[in-house]
C-alpha cells in the first residue's frame, strides 16, 4: 500500500504544482504537501470544498452530470479539484495551467491508490 506522503509528493514533482493536498468532502484536510511551506492548506481545503458543492449543484440544475473535475484559473495560478469518490478531494495549485494535462493524468491513475490509502476503496 501506498502512503499519501509519497503519493502526494508524485504532484509536487510536476513542474509548476506548487501544493497538493487531499481533502475530505467536508472540507477537513486529510494530508498535504507544498514545494515551500504549508501556507494556508487547510483554508485552501474548506473553501475548494465548497467551491466544489457549488459547481456540482450548477450541473444538477443545468442538466450536464456530475461534476468531473474543477479548474479554477487566477491572475497567479491555477487550482484543480478532483472528486475522488464520495469522501475525498484531490486538490492542486499550480503556478500555470502548462501541466494540468499531467496532473488530471496522474489524479486518474493514482485514484484507485489514494482511496485504498484512505481505506475506502
Amino acid at each position: 500500500m501506498v502512503d499519501l506522503k509519497q503519493m502526494l509528493s508524485r504532484f509536487l514533482s510536476i513542474p509548476g504544482v506548487r501544493q497538493a493536498i487531499l481533502v475530505g468532502r467536508d472540507g477537513l484536510m486529510i494530508e498535504g504537501m507544498a514545494r515551500d511551506g504549508k501556507e494556508n492548506m487547510e483554508a485552501v481545503g474548506a473553501l475548494t470544498s465548497t467551491s466544489l458543492s457549488a459547481a456540482e449543484t450548477l450541473g444538477q440544475e443545468i442538466a450536464r452530470g456530475g461534476v468531473v473535475g474543477v479548474i479554477m484559473e487566477y491572475e497567479h495560478g491555477l487550482v484543480s479539484v478532483d472528486p475522488l469518490g464520495d469522501f475525498a478531494l484531490m486538490v492542486t495549485l499550480s503556478d500555470n495551467a502548462s501541466n494540468i494535462g499531467r496532473v488530471r493524468h496522474l489524479v486518474k491513475a493514482s485514484r484507485n491508490e489514494i482511496l485504498e490509502a484512505l481505506d475506502i476503496a
